[in-house]
């Protein structure tokens, strides 16, 4: 995929949980031509009303279209009256599929519309355990392109797939995993780093809290060669996809 092409339009789920603030994520969206649908996720209600307000200036609009989930830990319940024209989709608390899952199974519906681009933002901190499921559905068909949480970007590359990272600092950790479907072997081949992802690790995360070997340089590249990966870049790193 053409991030650049892709990147013309994309698709954003808001989650709950910490979030880059707003102004963190502007040159994330400078890069964005339009925004084909914005769905919130329970108390991702919460985060989406932020970006509203902040990014309506801007020329950007972050209204939901869906508002999806239990909505047992949306705080601000105002909301949803103020969003009253977006379309509700209200499950019951006791389910398998996270609020997450489902916003995301929702996002991938559309892929015909030529916008195949999924955004997910929030849901960094708090238990480990829906951390986890969100590490998770990098596995399944309904998986984010990007993640944005905390002061990461979290881009899944898969099998085939190159991503060169700009504008790196010495300071900015940079990091590359398995997904939980690729957990053991596979082969993803680096440039510009300090060290390269040990080859003789063959399962589990491939090189935590690596850096740019030249600052002036400021790049990096990323190779899936075999298997899927994540890569785990500063927000404020520019990227493209080939």
């Amino acid at each position: 995929m053409d991030l650049d092409s892709s990147l013309k339009s994309c698709k954003l789920v808001f989650i709950g949980g910490e979030a880059p603030e707003a102004e963190q994520t502007k040159a994330f969206f400078s890069r964005v031509g339009r925004i084909d649908s914005v769905i919130a996720a329970d108390s991702g209600l919460d985060t989406l009303g932020k970006y509203h307000s902040f990014f309506r200036n801007l020329g950007l609009d972050f209204s939901p279209d869906l508002v999806i989930g239990d909505m047992d830990s949306l705080r601000d319940k105002s909301l949803l009256e103020k969003f009253g024209g977006a379309k509700k989709d209200f499950y019951p608390h006791d389910k398998d599929f996270t609020d997450t899952e489902l916003a995301l199974m929702k996002a991938r519906q559309s892929d015909a519309d030529g916008s195949p681009f999924v955004v997910l933002l929030g849901g960094n901190g708090g238990r480990a355990d829906h951390f986890i499921g969100i590490l998770d559905t990098f596995s399944f068909d309904y998986r984010p392109d990007c993640w944005l949480c905390g002061s990461q970007m979290v881009f899944f590359l898969g099998q085939g797939k190159r991503l060169r990272a700009y504008g790196l600092k010495k300071s900015g950790y940079v990091s590359v995993a398995r997904t939980t479907s690729f957990f053991e072997g596979g082969k993803i081949v680096t440039s510009g780093l300090e060290w390269k992802p040990d080859a003789d690790k063959k399962k589990g995360m491939l090189s935590l809290s690596n850096r740019i070997h030249d600052e002036k340089e400021g790049g990096a590249t990323f190779y899936a060669e075999e298997g899927n990966f994540l890569v785990f870049l500063p927000l404020d790193a520019a990227f493209e996809f080939a």
